[in-house]
């Protein structure tokens, strides 16, 4: 037996109301095996959970599904899920609202049009403690901003 074999997966709590998308990153995380994958459609199912569980390691939060209202749904999630990481999973822009999501305590921002490879490098760094953010030209998505000035330089590569 391996260290991989004997360790503890994962948990990772996908809460986005686009069922292709959840399900699609559920099975491929859980196709890894380090991953055990819950998957909710609501900002209030995504809280019961994370109740449930006790929290996850990680929350991946989609910022435009009910009940969301922006970065004050996501610090209510960091709350809730105060032993774990939380992230942002959008499709869309948010280049005037990134620095106030990393101020609610998100600890990255993922684009859901990033190559799989790149959102699983995105979790892994965001598990390490790391703050994650994707560079500018992804889709080009992300325009300069005032709010994006003041994201350090470090996290925009």
């Amino acid at each position: 037996m391996t260290d991989k074999d004997t360790a503890k997966p994962i948990t990772v709590l996908i809460a986005d109301d686009h069922s292709l998308v959840a399900e699609a990153m559920c099975h491929i995380l859980e196709a890894s095996g380090e991953y055990r994958v819950a998957v909710v459609e609501t900002l209030l199912d995504a809280r019961a959970a994370i109740h449930a569980q006790g929290g996850y390691d990680l929350v991946l939060l989609d910022l435009d599904m009910p009940g969301m209202d922006g970065a004050a749904s996501v610090e209510t999630v960091v709350r809730d899920n105060r032993t774990g990481r939380v992230a942002i999973l959008t499709a869309g822009t948010v280049d005037l609202r990134q620095s106030t999501l990393f101020a609610s305590g998100a600890a990255g921002v993922i684009l859901k049009s990033q190559p799989f490879a790149d959102i699983l490098a995105a979790i892994a760094s965001i598990l390490e403690g790391e703050l994650y953010y994707p560079r500018a030209d992804d889709r080009n998505l992300f325009r300069m901003s005032a709010a994006a000035a003041m994201v350090p330089v470090a996290l925009r590569n």
